[in-house]
């Protein structure tokens, strides 16, 4: 049972981003400082990734920890839970299929995790550089 009103749930709802979230800021302002180019949220690739890098034919996915199912990070609500697992559960089916489709047009995918960004920048940075350097 939820406890906020329908009109409550869907003004957090609206508030809740997909794009243009903080860690996608994060990465985003530390690859200028890099001067690495890219493009974000291209409707014409599969997904639509945060992150393309088209000369390097490669795409980078940011994982929210809840809607994608961080399997260490994820914190289930505890009212209607058969709803959200499913929800997650479509999601992450979601990710492998795009992720799967995106190979199949050679394209080279990575995905970091939310948390990873917010906790280990430089690392995730360091990863983001060697899939573009290989």
């Amino acid at each position: 049972m939820d406890n906020l009103t329908k009109q409550q749930r869907k003004v957090n709802m609206q508030n809740i981003r997909s794009k243009n979230t903080g860690p996608e800021r994060m990465i985003a302002k530390a690859l200028r400082q890099r001067h690495i180019r890219y493009s974000q949220h291209l409707k014409s690739l599969p997904g639509k990734p945060d992150f393309v890098f088209r000369k390097d034919k490669t795409v980078l996915f940011i994982d929210s920890d809840f809607w994608h199912g961080n399997p260490k990070y994820i914190k289930m609500p505890k009212s209607n839970i058969s709803y959200w697992a499913k929800k997650i559960s479509r999601n992450i089916e979601r990710d492998k299929e795009v992720t799967k489709l995106l190979k199949r047009k050679g394209w080279k995918v990575l995905r970091l995790w939310e948390h990873d960004i917010n906790k280990k920048l430089n690392y995730s940075l360091s990863r983001i550089i060697k899939q573009l350097t290989l």
